[in-house]
């Protein structure tokens, strides 16, 4: 019986020093901030953690091979959603306008499983009480949520002052990576010469942005590769 319990305090002990190596190449990621993916490696790597612990029937060896192969899988998944937009979207989805102007778009509560009760509740927990006062309501694709409410309901007294302030539009996407999104681009109704007349009063070129995106003002915002702090 001591024998026993020693050999399972011993597995317990190595199975934890492969999961905390494991977990260190895997990388670091905030639990409010993983994706439905992230989720099921780690369930994954848990479930195998406690059967490398105390199932003395099958092999250590083995147990930890399908461990750092379930790890290899998540950091090779991990560098190819950086280089593929579509991958990226297919497994960690997209963010899914609720609010817009005021107005529930319900065919997209339903894509998102939302109900209305559901959204007046996510909407209090930001403090909005009012659909009505709402520009946009976006579910993320880590299930968070975030609210931002028309000029007039945001701080700094832009209401108070009557300080008309221009509508929010949802942000886009338009440089990930040196590769341009031609469809965003000319969904928010610029072309590539008006982006490459921009990019270049900042001496840059398409292939040499890391990210470009059009902010809730309609600015463009720019990040150049190779920033290193």
């Amino acid at each position: 019986m001591v024998s026993k319990i020693l050999i399972v305090v011993l597995r317990s002990i190595a199975a934890y020093l492969l999961l905390f190596v494991l977990g260190r190449f895997i990388g670091r990621k905030m639990i409010s901030n993983i994706t439905f993916f992230d989720f099921l490696v780690g369930v994954t790597l848990g479930s195998l953690a406690v059967r490398l612990a105390i199932d003395s029937e099958n092999s250590f060896f083995m147990g930890a091979i399908s461990a750092v192969v379930i790890t290899l899988l998540a950091l090779a998944t991990d560098m190819i959603i950086l280089k593929s937009i579509r991958l990226r979207t297919l497994l960690e989805g997209e963010p899914i306008l609720l609010v817009l102007d005021g107005k529930m778009l319900d065919t997209n509560l339903k894509k998102a499983r939302v109900s209305v009760n559901k959204l007046s509740m996510m909407l209090r927990s930001k403090d909005m009480f009012n659909i009505s006062d709402v520009e946009l309501a976006v579910i993320e694709n880590n299930g968070e949520f975030s609210v931002l409410p028309k000029a007039a309901k945001q701080p700094a007294t832009a209401g108070d002052l009557n300080i008309a302030k221009p509508a929010a539009k949802m942000p886009v996407d338009i440089i990930i990576d040196g590769r341009l999104l031609t469809k965003n681009l000319k969904t928010s109704g610029y072309d590539e010469q008006w982006l490459n007349t921009q990019l270049s009063l900042q001496n840059m070129q398409v292939r040499g942005v890391f990210y470009a995106g059009l902010d809730t003002s309609g600015n463009l915002y720019v990040c150049p590769r190779g920033i290193y702090k």
